[in-house]
């Protein structure tokens, strides 16, 4: 696909390397660098300059869209050329899907993505919260650390938990549940990590403390949309969770959650402000 100023084409391994600062930052993968559905794509003029690139991939999880990311060169910008790649990118996928996107909801790009009709499908928070402000929530009975339940069981609350809250607005594919705990422990930390048990002994809620980033972010639901007493148990487990946090003097966590979230929601709204917003719009080009 050409335009009379520049041209796009795979993007290789030698464009990687080479790639200026505002390339590099976004740390775009050569084109296939999985399978067909992960597509990278260079724009560049006619001295082989870059001017922009763009990469398109299919989750493992949510097989039913591409996310999408394009950066453009900062005195490039505003002719043409993320919207020349994306197009490219479109007319590489083997059948066609929406793109989805996300970022703050400060972020310009937004205009960008609201100029090809995007609609916005959900909305995350970007606060973080003080681990002293546990004392908030009130603790339940029946919260225990993961380590007090065998790892199938989570797991498969877990699992569970993922399929409900994502159903409505970003469906799960086929035999998903495998990619969904896979790595789960060596990402998480069970000793902060919690559930709140059903009286029958099963997991009504979990509540998983991540630390693969600077901040730990907890993650969790009911296992089921229709438990019992759920919002009880899901402030219970979370509270369990910050109150181990806070006595190792870890200051604050952010949360990894959806304003769908007929639980969760309440409890962060008890525990602070919510001020800042992750916003995740589909589109199709």
């Amino acid at each position: 696909m050409t335009t009379a100023a520049y041209a796009t084409s795979s993007l290789t391994e030698r464009d990687c390397e080479r790639a200026p600062a505002w390339l590099r930052e976004r740390s775009f993968l050569p084109d296939r660098w999985r399978d067909e559905h992960t597509r990278s794509l260079v724009a560049e003029d006619d001295t082989g300059a870059p001017l922009g690139a763009g990469t398109m991939w299919t989750s493992r999880v949510h097989p039913g869209r591409y996310n999408v990311d394009l950066v453009v060169a900062p005195e490039h910008r505003r002719m043409g050329i993320a919207t020349a790649l994306l197009r490219a990118l479109a007319e590489l996928q083997p059948a066609p899907q929406p793109f989805i996107w996300g970022a703050a909801e400060s972020d310009p790009a937004h205009a960008f993505a609201a100029s090809l009709g995007a609609r916005t499908i959900q909305r995350s928070p970007l606060d973080r919260f003080s681990t002293a402000h546990a004392v908030r929530l009130r603790p339940h009975d029946r919260a225990r650390s993961v380590r007090e339940v065998t790892p199938s069981a989570v797991e498969h609350a877990w699992a569970d938990m993922y399929e409900w809250t994502h159903a409505e607005w970003h469906p799960v594919g086929p035999g998903s549940r495998g990619a969904l705990i896979e790595d789960l422990w060596s990402e998480t930390d069970a000793d902060a990590s919690s559930v709140a048990l059903l009286p029958s002994g099963g997991v009504g809620a979990v509540v998983l403390v991540f630390v693969d980033s600077k901040v730990p972010v907890i993650a969790g639901e009911t296992a089921s949309c229709e438990t019992s007493d759920g919002a009880r148990l899901l402030e219970g487990a979370i509270r369990r969770s910050l109150d181990e946090l806070a006595r190792r003097g870890t200051p604050e966590v952010a949360f990894d959650g959806h304003e769908s979230d007929p639980h969760l929601m309440p409890v962060l709204r008890t525990l602070g402000p919510l001020t800042r917003w992750h916003r995740i719009v589909e589109f199709h080009c």
